[in-house]
């Protein structure tokens, strides 16, 4: 018995010559060779059929895509892509493919431009919130949490080089805020100079988030001396350098501010208040104090007179350091 081919599916049936009787085992050979071909055709990305018929329709095991022959190419079945839930993207993906971010359960799907490739949030334009820039893709936003700029991913129609593009600048916006407020007493003995030490209880530490942020440092305290010719005055320390303090002048000492407090009048106190711009440049924790400085020597105070007598008359105060993180 010889076989013949079918005009649409190109099946080899078995066909009976000429007087030649139809046999059950032909009849079997033939219901077995169009079982075989109904259906989808089960293979791999890589073992497609080689001469698929129009309208064969086959599943791909290693890439869960179902496609249909048109005559001329293989087309994905049903107009779209597969569709893959992992925590990574696709290796090899194709156009219209969709991947779910297990991570951060976003919908993607992979564009092809006529230029370029990439994964799409499905949903639209996203805010991506991150210190370093993404990838990029048209219309995505990106937020860069060390300042709070946003930019947008923008494509120049004239042909030049795709970027980002600064659409709200934080530059000057404040970031962060931290203080501390002393209401303890405090006390040094200090010859004329300024003292090396950091007042106990007045300090406050900041991390910058971006190396061009500002720190505006604000100092506000009630200080007084045991000294007959006053208090004096103090010096900003950033750790343990002095800043924001006046230009060299002969043997005079560099302050930040300085002010009366006579020693003569026990109960008097003087209130220095005083705000510097810091440019640290890190991004690595700062604290900030504050360093005295004696008119004449004796004890200093914080919080309280020389005197210091117990009646109603006589106040005890508090002092306070405040950074503000100013945006670069």
């Amino acid at each position: 018995m010889s076989t013949s081919p079918t005009s649409k599916l190109g099946i080899a049936l078995p066909v009976p010559g000429s007087g030649e009787p139809y046999t059950v085992s032909g009849f079997n050979a033939m219901i077995t060779s169009l079982d075989t071909a109904a259906g989808f055709t089960i293979c791999t990305s890589g073992s497609r059929p080689a001469s698929p018929y129009s309208g064969q329709s086959i599943f791909e095991t290693d890439t869960l895509g179902s496609f249909v022959w048109d005559g001329s190419a293989w087309q994905a079945a049903g107009g779209g892509g597969s569709i893959e839930v992992s925590s990574t993207a696709p290796a090899s993906p194709g156009s219209g493919d969709l991947w779910w971010d297990s991570d951060d359960g976003k919908l993607y799907i992979y564009y092809d431009d006529g230029s370029s490739q990439q994964w799409v949030d499905a949903a639209g334009s996203s805010v991506a919130v991150q210190s370093t820039a993404p990838t990029g893709y048209e219309g995505q936003l990106w937020l860069d949490d060390t300042d709070g700029s946003m930019y947008v991913y923008y494509t120049d129609p004239g042909g030049g080089a795709s970027s980002w593009i600064g659409a709200v600048s934080r530059s000057g916006g404040i970031l962060q805020v931290v203080s501390t407020t002393k209401t303890d007493t405090y006390s040094e003995s200090l010859g004329g100079a300024i003292s090396t030490a950091v007042v106990t209880g007045l300090t406050a530490s900041i991390t910058p988030r971006s190396t061009s942020s500002k720190i505006l440092v604000k100092v506000s305290g009630h200080f007084s001396s045991s000294g007959a010719n006053g208090f004096g005055g103090f010096v900003i320390r950033r750790d343990s350098t002095a800043i924001g303090v006046a230009d060299s002048a002969g043997s005079r000492s560099r302050l930040t501010s300085y002010g009366g407090a006579y020693g003569n009048e026990g109960n008097d106190m003087a209130n220095l208040a005083v705000e510097f711009l810091d440019s640290p440049a890190t991004t690595s924790s700062i604290t900030y104090g504050i360093s005295l400085h004696s008119r004449q020597g004796g004890t200093l105070y914080v919080n309280r007179s020389n005197t210091d007598t117990d009646t109603g008359t006589i106040g005890r105060t508090v002092s306070t350091i405040t950074l503000i993180e100013v945006a670069g």
